[in-house]
């Protein structure tokens, strides 16, 4: 039987049809056979991707397919089968002298496609359905490469992983850790200031204008150099403000109290 140059619907229905989960391996990414009617077109067949969505594809895009776990490629593949077929094949018989009779085999040899039917791979002694046990031992030495780097990618993933959220939570604890800049903002408007603003101050509104006027509280940040932040701690119903309330004024609008 001569080898596959690459898979085919007939190859993949052999797995098929032997009721092994099979996914091919096409442009990336994993792609499940689910029935033997997804392969039924020699050209192009179908699988459900990780979505649950049917996706097309060719052939001849299948990179390797995934049997039970197992990686199997073509050179796999065919290895397997020249192992599955040893020896049943009879002796070829001597070339016939006849020229014509020579050259119909010739011809027929031509016409014959490079995979054999489905049904050809089947034989009475049932060595069809020992395929999966074959491959898998064939490709035994390759798959278990495959685990040893995954499980080292996976390892190596958590770690950094754990590395990320451990310098993640150092970042926050530093950043609690950090004293609130109060900064100072000066109340006046030419050098001799009497005196200035900061973060924790008690104020009070000066500005009989100010819809505020009256309230008082405690600064609690310093937008812009001319704005101040606080928090009121008086008031009542009657008044336009209450205590929790946070109210920005300008800085001649505040007296410290």
């Amino acid at each position: 039987m001569a080898a596959a140059k690459a898979f085919n619907n007939i190859i993949l229905g052999q797995f098929v049809l032997t009721g092994v989960p099979i996914k091919v391996y096409v442009s990336g990414r994993f792609l499940t056979i689910t029935d033997a009617d997804d392969i039924e077109d020699p050209t192009i067949g179908f699988g459900m991707d990780g979505d649950g969505d049917m996706v097309q594809f060719s052939y001849l895009e299948v990179e390797f397919v995934s049997v039970q776990g197992n990686k199997v490629d073509i050179a796999t593949y065919n290895k397997g089968m020249e192992t599955l077929y040893a020896g049943d094949e009879a002796p070829a018989d001597k070339e016939p002298e006849d020229e014509d009779d020579s050259a119909e085999e010739e011809e027929e040899e031509e016409d014959a496609p490079d995979q054999p039917p489905m049904s050809d791979h089947y034989n009475p002694r049932g060595k069809d359905m020992k395929l999966k046990n074959l491959i898998k031992e064939i490709s035994a030495a390759e798959v278990d490469a495959e685990m040893d780097a995954a499980k080292a990618k996976l390892k190596a993933s958590q770690a950094a992983m754990k590395n990320t959220m451990k310098t993640s939570k150092e970042k926050v604890k530093a950043a609690k850790s950090q004293p609130i800049d109060d900064g100072v903002v000066d109340t006046g408007m030419s050098a001799g200031k009497e005196y200035t603003f900061g973060t924790g101050d008690i104020v009070n509104d000066k500005d009989p204008g100010c819809p505020h006027f009256g309230s008082k509280g405690i600064v609690i940040d310093l937008p812009t150099p001319e704005e101040v932040k606080y928090s009121v701690t008086n008031g009542n119903s009657g008044t336009s403000y209450r205590p929790g309330d946070v109210l920005t004024k300008r800085n001649d609008q505040l007296e410290k109290i």
